[in-house]
């Protein structure tokens, strides 16, 4: 019979060295963690590391970082990897008036710009919420805490879209130590400065606390070549995009007549909450492009599966007409003249585009495109097409829904395509106590 246990209690470079001397020593681990323990962890490690030969062996070992007071942007370049997993602050149940923001290009006149979107941001929030109260009243039988949640929740959807993007959240990130190490050597060559500062301060706290894992050497042709490629690889620039491609556009290499011909019974009968297996990959892709506001954007990259690029965030597409048609009619007409000087004020400045990002608000269009395979496009299109999810994202998964239909007649698609409506269920989704959320 297999002995199966558990070690949770040692850090994560002598848990990787647990794992890791699988490959060198048929002894237990058991046998190994006794030696830790006897020994300590950094001895064990003095001992054993060097000379292992693999990187892998960082792949063994996990941590966890914590990140405050960045940018949303910043946020982003974080998240910019397939393989993150962690949390960050929600701009549907957090109030972010009181949050710092980051400001790079720091003159007078970008101060000024930050400033006029916080103002709007903050004055229109009790208006609003009043405004929302009369619009989706208390029902009978509901409970008031959860609606007045699910009305706090509404009204931070509607004005997220005035929030800059230089607005300062928090984030977490559980990773691997090979994978930190990778994805920070990148983020070292980023075009934003602030991305850059990170980078350095999550090496150097890692440095401290795992220095057997952190002492990589650098190579001048690779530091070259990632500081040529930079812009390329962490921005989806607009100038992508021709000119006269149209505002929607989905393209398939899936052929749909070899797909059902070996694999009908997998993809018509699959029940709802159930993925497809993975191996449906290997019959293509399809890429999606479209515009979304940079606020929804930021829902759709929590999907680490497939390419989703982050956009250049700039005044280009305009704004998102949801985020001011859900106000109420006196803060709608302040809210498009606003946007429009806004927009001019941002276009005098004498900064670099990248730099102007943490000017613009997050409800600015940017051009999108996502590339999934068949198991990745039906898993975001059921989970974001839920009535939870934010307006402007829906719109676009019942866009690639109607798509997929016509190339798939046959796949079953357990899609929401009811129109987004006001759900108190939403004031259910926050982390407090219990007893709070029932009284």
């Amino acid at each position: 019979m297999a002995d199966i246990f558990i070690v949770d209690d040692q850090g994560p470079e002598a848990t990787a060295m647990l794992q890791a001397l699988y490959s060198r020593s048929a002894d237990s681990a058991r046998k190994h963690l006794q030696m830790v323990k006897e020994r300590g962890s950094a001895k064990f490690m003095e001992s054993y590391y060097v000379g292992y030969g693999h990187a892998s062996i960082g792949d063994c070992g996990t941590t966890t970082l914590f990140i405050e007071g960045l940018s949303i942007l910043a946020c982003k370049a974080v998240q910019d990897n397939p393989l993150y997993s962690g949390q960050e602050s929600s701009t549907r149940y957090i109030d972010f008036s009181k949050q710092a923001i980051v400001d790079p290009i720091n003159t007078a006149e970008s101060q000024a710009i930050l400033q006029k979107w916080m103002d709007f941001y903050l004055a229109s929030l009790a208006p609003l919420e009043a405004h929302l109260k009369g619009q989706f009243p208390l029902s009978a039988g509901e409970k008031e805490r959860v609606w007045e949640n699910a009305i706090k929740a509404r009204g931070f959807d509607i004005l997220r879209g005035f929030l800059p993007a230089g607005i300062t959240s928090q984030l977490a990130w559980s990773t691997n130590l090979r994978q930190a190490a990778d994805k920070l050597h990148l983020m070292r060559h980023h075009p934003l400065q602030e991305v850059r500062d990170i980078a350095d301060g999550c090496l150097g706290v890692l440095r401290q606390h795992y220095p057997a894992s952190f002492s990589h050497k650098d190579y001048p042709a690779t530091e070259a070549y990632l500081e040529k490629t930079a812009a390329k690889t962490h921005y989806l620039d607009s100038s992508f995009f021709p000119s006269t491609q149209p505002d929607l556009k989905f393209t398939a290499t899936v052929d749909n007549a070899a797909l059902e011909a070996a694999e009908l019974d997998v993809i018509a009968d699959r029940p709802a909450k159930t993925n497809l297996p993975r191996y449906l990959d290997g019959y293509g892709q399809y890429t999606c492009t479209f515009d979304l506001d940079y606020g929804s954007y930021r829902d759709l990259q929590r999907h680490r599966n497939g390419v989703c690029r982050i956009p250049l965030l700039t005044g280009e597409r305009g704004f998102h007409d949801w985020y001011v048609e859900e106000l109420p009619e006196p803060l709608r007409g302040e809210a498009k003249a606003l946007i429009a000087g806004q927009y001019a004020a941002i276009a005098r400045l004498d900064a670099h585009a990248e730099d102007k990002q943490y000017l613009y608000p997050l409800g600015a269009k940017v051009r999108c495109q996502t590339v999934y395979t068949l198991p990745q496009m039906v898993y975001v299109i059921e989970l974001r097409s839920q009535n939870t999810v934010h307006s402007t994202l829906r719109d676009v998964m019942h866009w690639m829904h109607a798509e997929m239909v016509a190339h798939h007649p046959r796949l079953a698609l357990h899609t929401d395509l009811a129109p987004s409506q006001f759900d108190t269920k939403r004031g259910t989704q926050t982390i407090i106590k219990r007893e709070e959320l029932e009284t």
